[in-house]
């Protein structure tokens, strides 16, 4: 019955936005209307729009090689101040809701959202919000749950210096957020965040029961030593919360300190300096990571974006030796120490109007939730390109391995847990203001153990099919 109110809800919007997409919608590029110049920033970018006989531009934008968010093709530029709501609606049919083996039961369920995107800029400060909330509602009632999500993007200049604030947060249900959840142009979906992966909790295995809530805010500070070299030091903190499940909760906090240094106007080399530290719940295993990096980026403004990052990493763990009866000495905590290596790497290319974006990257990481530590392989892969004047289509993929680190009374040692995903989504534009979609997924996870203590793991494949509808109402201005 609650799919088929979802159907409902989908049909009578559809209808609302017919009659009213014949009305003209003013975009936020194209509107004339309190147009404000973008943030004045200290830092080195090169001659904006000028020719280069390498590439033909050079790069403008905000963003440095030691900082929080990946390189980007896309320049700076001026922005209007406005707010736009948006909906979705979305039924699927789900071939493994429950994540057990192989077998196929198939269970409908249905989300709904909305929410808006905000933009607002002045001469000092450029700030993006974009919040969305709503639903998730299926056969299996202990899984229904709401969906929330908010971006947050502060950009300040302040004196010679450059400030940036972000925060990300998500509360889902966990089957829907393992799984591709359309969030429109300006939301993308959790393996797709703005922030760089050293800053965000790994997920990066799968959980398909209960709800889980995860935020990190990062604040980020840019200062100028001359015309091509920067500092920026930064710090972070990051939580995972699980709920109905008894999964590891999470508790990341993050200092790091770099040097950057234009080569040329497209070129940039970095050294930087991290330390993480990794907190567990239920558990007494903290770990110290300290992660030296020596980087190299390169940014032509709409066209590409790449940049590698690669070092040592030496890792301090503590963990107690054996457990004691109440009144006995206390436990005896084992220190210990390893080194590793580390590898993050991103490209996008801008091709015509084919977006491809690639990244890889290997670290020491905090176990997602099922491992106190883990070492983790993670690489991904989308591409977004149009179909034809009204159909566009986005092909993601993707693979993570993460193996456990140390042996404990809760966790065998080499305790592995791969996973692969894939899938495809065709949008077919109905007007300025609405579109339908068609979108596949297939997931696969596989694991070497099958329940750890503490947390359960089984092998499984999962597939979804979805459909549905996607509105944007008109960009409205702030005055």
């Amino acid at each position: 019955m609650r799919i088929s109110k979802t159907n409902i809800g989908i049909a009578l919007l559809a209808v609302t936005l017919g009659v009213t997409a014949g009305h003209s919608q003013a975009q936020p590029g194209g509107s004339s209307a309190l147009e404000v110049q973008p943030v004045v920033t200290p830092l080195y970018t090169g001659n904006s729009g000028a020719t280069n006989g390498d590439s033909g531009t050079s790069t403008a934008n905000d963003r440095t090689l030691a900082g929080a968010q990946d390189l980007s093709p896309e320049a700076s530029e001026a922005r209007r101040n406005y707010w736009q709501p948006f909906f979705n609606l979305t039924s699927a049919l789900d071939t493994n809701p429950l994540g057990v083996g192989n077998t196929v039961s198939l269970a409908p369920w249905g989300s709904f959202y909305g929410g808006a995107n905000l933009h607002w800029s002045s001469h000092r400060s450029d700030l993006s919000v974009n919040y969305l909330g709503g639903g998730e509602l299926s056969q299996y009632t202990t899984e229904d749950g709401p969906i929330q999500q908010l971006a947050l993007e502060e950009r300040l200049s302040w004196h010679h210096a450059l400030i940036s604030l972000f925060d990300q947060f998500g509360y889902f249900p966990s089957a829907v957020s393992e799984f591709y959840v359309p969030m429109g142009a300006d939301l993308s979906a959790n393996r797709e965040a703005s922030l760089q992966p050293a800053f965000l909790p790994n997920q990066s295995i799968v959980s398909t029961l209960g709800q889980e809530l995860t935020n990190s805010f990062v604040g980020e500070l840019d200062v100028p030593l001359n015309q091509r070299s920067s500092l920026t030091l930064l710090g972070s903190y990051s939580v995972l919360r699980f709920f109905k499940s008894n999964l590891l909760d999470l508790n990341d906090t993050t200092i790091q300190a770099g040097f950057n240094h234009h080569v040329t106007r497209n070129n940039t080399l970095a050294l930087l300096y991290r330390l993480t530290a990794f907190r567990f719940s239920n558990v007494y295993q903290p770990i110290d990571e300290h992660v030296v990096q020596l980087a190299f980026g390169r940014q032509v403004t709409g066209r590409m974006s790449f940049q590698v990052a690669a070092g040592p990493e030496l890792a301090f763990f503590r963990t107690v030796a054996g457990q004691t009866s109440t009144g006995a000495a206390p436990p005896t905590v084992v220190r210990s120490k390893q080194l590793y290596w580390t590898l993050d790497s991103s490209v996008t290319y801008d091709i015509g109007r084919t977006v491809l974006k690639l990244g890889y990257g290997h670290s020491l990481t905090d176990g997602a939730g099922f491992l106190t530590g883990a070492v983790t392989d993670q690489g991904s892969g989308s591409i977004d390109t149009p179909l034809s004047r009204t159909l566009t289509a986005e092909l993601i993929g993707g693979y993570a391995r993460n193996r456990g680190l140390i042996q404990t009374t809760q966790q065998p040692a080499n305790e592995i847990y791969q996973d692969w995903f894939a899938g495809v989504t065709i949008n077919h534009a109905l007007s300025r203001r609405a579109s339908i979609f068609l979108n596949y997924q297939v997931q696969r996870q596989a694991t070497n153990f099958v329940c750890a203590g503490i947390a359960c793991g089984s092998e499984f494949t999962r597939q979804l099919i979805s459909v549905g509808l996607t509105g944007r109402l008109q960009a409205r201005p702030i005055e």
